[in-house]
């Protein structure tokens, strides 16, 4: 089950649609913070979960994902409160993005 479901694909939209609704809810959509929160929680599981499963045949991946989860771990602590530090909260997201986009581009190598 695990090469047949695009777990780091799946990680990467999770990440995705988590800076979509975080940037919605900051700019004043009629968006709650509670959906980002969950869905934040949600994209920590996937990518753990796609980071354990990448090893050890796509190991460098495994190690992409676990990277980025290190910003996302701690997000909740150095950006408190969000709407005092939102900058930080934005550097802070954002700086697991490369490590998806390299995790995303390794996968869809190892698909082809």
């Amino acid at each position: 089950m695990a090469n047949a479901v695009p777990w780091s694909l799946i990680a990467v939209i999770s990440y995705l649609a988590t800076i979509t609704l975080g940037t919605l809810s900051l700019r004043g959509r009629k968006v709650r913070r509670a959906w980002h929160a969950r869905l934040f929680a949600l994209t920590v599981i996937l990518t753990l979960l796609a980071a354990v499963l990448s090893f050890p045949t796509h190991w460098q991946r495994g190690v992409l994902l676990a990277v980025a989860l290190v910003p996302l771990a701690m997000l909740p602590w150095l950006s408190r409160p969000v709407l005092k530090r939102t900058e930080r909260h934005i550097a802070i997201g954002l700086s697991a993005a490369p490590f998806y986009l390299a995790a995303v581009v390794l996968w869809a190598l190892s698909v082809t």
